[in-house]
This record gives C-alpha cells, sequence and structure tokens, in this order.
C-alpha cells in the first residue's frame, strides 16, 4: 500500500515518471502476493495517469494494469 500511496503524492506534484515506477511496483507486488485492496488502489490512480500518457513509464502501467 505504502506504494500506491507514494504514487499518489507523487502524482499531487505532477511528477509523473516517479509516479508511475511506484504504481508499476506496487501492482506488480500487489498481484504476486494476492492483495487485492492494494490493486484496487493503484486501479483507482489511473485516470490521474491519462494527462500523462506520453511520459516515461506511464504507457507500460497503462497496459500492465488493462492485463
Amino acid at each position: 500500500m505504502f506504494l500506491a500511496y507514494r504514487a499518489a503524492s507523487y502524482l499531487d506534484l505532477k511528477e509523473p515518471e516517479p509516479a508511475a515506477a511506484a504504481a508499476t511496483e506496487s501492482l506488480l507486488l500487489a498481484r504476486r502476493i494476492g492483495a487485492p485492496r492494494c490493486v484496487s488502489l493503484v486501479d483507482d490512480l489511473l485516470p490521474r495517469f491519462q494527462p500523462y500518457a506520453g511520459a516515461q513509464g506511464v504507457p507500460e502501467l497503462l497496459q500492465l494494469a488493462a492485463a
């Protein structure tokens, strides 16, 4: 959950690259350990990444989340 909150904080600061990195790590870890609440936290952040669709790491995050 910490990584999802970190991603949200980076988005608040308008720093999409580290936000995408934190969200990606959070999503991968949450799926690996079977933590649906953490997956939901990242899913809730996805709309906030849309304005940054061209930023490094964001397209990969969006693709991972869609899988």
